[in-house]
């Protein structure tokens, strides 16, 4: 029946092709240049006054600096465009390149897309560093919450050549993070003061670059660098200041097209299937085949075909998703009964649309580096969590999972529990328990909610999660490392009761065992120094993290602000400089410092300065961590209890 389709459908599809003429269009506007040097300008870009949709589209043709030939430059932001498609803008590649001193181990600089209707694609370039001992990143400069990085390393000597890869030794490469505008690219140098290589004299210097990604066919010598890259990079580029169901948007998508909304980003325009993809911005860009009643009678026909089809496409679809989205292994761990799995829902699609509207914008809860998290009803009333994962590529699929694997795994009440999953779906979708009070990062930092929590609740809360991370630890079947403890990954209830969540890049750990790899994962200003080193984690790297969030309870300050002073950028650093030099309680918030006993600042202060230790053996495990907090609670609790009494 399929072949008899697909003939037929071929021959509908000839005969239209006979009968008809395609028409061609222009990509501009009408009298607007559609060309500058070898690139086509495509509207809603444009080059004149009329000629381009808003401001963030208007470019200019001038003479190159470098090549002294005409080329188009995008007015706001000046960056020199290389091609335009559909759906994105190739401009010139970021990078940072500098080379190794003894007075300076740290570089970095800022990029700014100006505030256009542009992110830098996650799909379209990679984060690549070549170099010896480099750790390089990329993080968004507004919020410091989505970073990616990599380290580059080298042996000993004075020479240090790939072996035709680029997998952490001479040179590394990595997906960056989605929806960036405003970033930060830069290199750190690591322990590059014991090398031998260091001291010969040698000019040795590093590179990291945001761009296509390194076409890596052949060894490149780490020392030298390498011109083996693409030399431009993609822009993701949409139509701001609208929505889908917006009567502007109507007009600016020509007829014979469809809308697709970016999130709270804006739309983007589409021909539809039966239509040409000439230019869906302009009034006749899209056109149909011409032809009268018989290309009508065709149409039709195809149009009943095509929907027997797309249904097929459907079901085919969403068994490959399924597949791809590990559904298979899912099973088999259900069906072998070998952990809680079996307990885990899979829900189907079509429930989790009607469940968010459509994953609507406002139904938002929150973004993060790893995916964003609606909230959803079910059919039965109930109200859920739904993580809708960021997902570049296969590979990061296992991180998915490995977040599903391990919170059917946990039974903790200040844990999120997971309620099932979708694995239909282009990216999987976790469905987890819905916490409706927002997270202890907004309520420490947000204007409106700063010391909204009392320091009777914060001491409980620190314990709470020192509980959490204490059972992951040595309470699990198998220890788990969170590796991304934070306050924004730290939930609260309407009775602030604390729920340890986001586990996307937590990690199963065998006893005596430590996670070693060349891909530092984490946020800024909680991660552990030893591991962002050595790139290995322990379960006192965790202890690290948590210190800080102690910290951040304290004082009510985040771990990292520029609008600090440099000496107090860092929030650890300031806190240990304040330890020693005995003004703690300078840094503590206001509410802290009237509510709390000097004894009880005391001793969580040495307890966060425990945490915080530079070496990690040196740190104090969770246990002792929860122990410590338990045994200041009570003795708190006897203290008003003998109070009372005496009054």
């Amino acid at each position: 029946m399929a072949a008899v389709l697909a003939i037929l459908l071929l021959n509908v599809l000839l005969l239209s092709i006979c009968a008809t003429t395609v028409l061609a269009h222009d990509i501009a506007k009408p009298d607007c240049q559609a060309k500058c040097g070898n690139v086509n300008i495509m509207y809603p870009f444009g080059i004149g006054e009329g000629c381009y949709l808003d401001k963030g589209f208007e470019m200019e043709c001038k003479l190159s600096n470098t090549s002294n030939s005409l080329q188009p430059f995008l007015v706001k932001g000046g960056m020199l465009v290389q091609e335009i498609t559909l759906e994105s803008v190739y401009v010139g590649h970021w990078s940072i390149s500098t080379c190794y001193s003894e007075e300076k181990s740290y570089w970095n600089k800022t990029y700014d897309l100006m505030g256009g209707p542009f992110t830098l694609s996650s799909s379209e370039n990679k984060l690549t560093a070549i170099g010896c001992d480099i750790y390089a990143y990329i993080t968004d400069v507004d919020s410091r919450n989505r970073t990616s990085g990599c380290i580059s390393l080298c042996e000993e000597g004075n020479t240090y050549n790939t072996s035709g890869s680029c997998s952490g030794f001479g040179c590394c490469q990595t997906n960056i993070p989605t929806g960036m505008t405003t970033f930060e690219v830069g290199m750190i140098s690591i322990n590059t003061e014991s090398k031998i290589w260091n001291s010969t004299g040698g000019n040795y210097c590093g590179t990291a670059m945001i761009e296509e990604g390194l076409k890596v066919d052949r060894g490149i010598n780490a020392y030298e660098g390498s011109l083996n890259y693409s030399q431009r990079s993609g822009l993701d580029w949409w139509v701001k200041n609208g929505t889908c169901e917006n009567k502007r948007v109507n007009a600016t998508c020509s007829k014979n097209s469809y809308c697709d909304r970016k999130d709270s980003q804006g739309y983007s325009c589409y021909c539809s299937g039966a239509y040409n993809h000439e230019n869906p911005y302009l009034p006749n860009g899209c056109q149909a085949l011409g032809g009268g009643i018989l290309l009508l009678t065709l149409l039709a026909i195809a149009f009943w075909i095509h929907a027997k089809f797309k249904k097929m496409k459907n079901m085919r679809l969403k068994r490959k998703f399924y597949k791809r989205n590990g559904g298979f292994l899912l099973e088999q761990q259900i069906s072998s009964g070998e952990s809680n799995v079996e307990k885990t829902k899979i829900f189907v699609q079509e429930d989790l649309e009607k469940a968010t509207d459509n994953f609507n914008d406002n139904r938002v809860l929150g973004r993060g580096g790893s995916g964003t998290v609606y909230k959803g009803m079910l059919p039965d009333g109930k109200i859920v969590a739904i993580k809708k994962s960021k997902i570049v590529d296969e590979s990061q699929i296992g991180q998915f999972i490995n977040e599903l694997v391990i919170l059917s795994q946990i039974n903790h009440r200040h844990i999120v529990k997971v309620l099932g999953c979708c694995l239909e779906t282009e990216v999987p979708l976790l469905i987890y328990e819905f916490v409706s009070n927002g997270t202890l990062s907004e309520h420490l930092h947000k204007e409106e909610h700063i010391s909204s929590i009392s320091w009777e609740d914060r001491l409980r809360i620190s314990k709470e999660i020192a509980g959490a991370l204490s059972y992951l630890h040595s309470s699990a079947s198998t220890p788990i490392f969170h590796r991304d403890i934070k306050s924004s990954n730290i939930l609260l209830d309407e009775n602030y009761k604390a729920i340890v969540s986001d586990f996307g890049i937590s990690r199963s750990v065998p006893d005596e065992q430590t996670h070693l790899t060349t891909l530092v994962q984490g946020t800024f200003g909680y991660l552990d120094p030893e591991y962002f080193h050595s790139g290995q984690f322990t379960e006192k790297s965790d202890v690290y993290s948590f210190g800080v969030v102690l910290l951040e309870l304290l004082t009510g300050q985040k771990p990292v602000s520029h609008t600090r002073s440099e000496e107090e950028a860092n929030l650890a650093m300031n806190f240990i400089s304040s330890v020693k030099e005995d003004r703690v309680f300078e840094v503590l918030e206001t509410r802290i410092a009237n509510e709390a006993r000097k004894e009880e600042i005391q001793v969580v202060a040495s307890l966060a300065k425990k945490c915080l230790k530079l070496v990690g053996k040196k740190r104090p495990t969770m246990k002792e961590v929860l122990t410590q907090l338990e045994n200041l609670i009570l003795f708190r609790r006897q203290e008003s209890v003998l109070m009372l009494s005496d009054n």
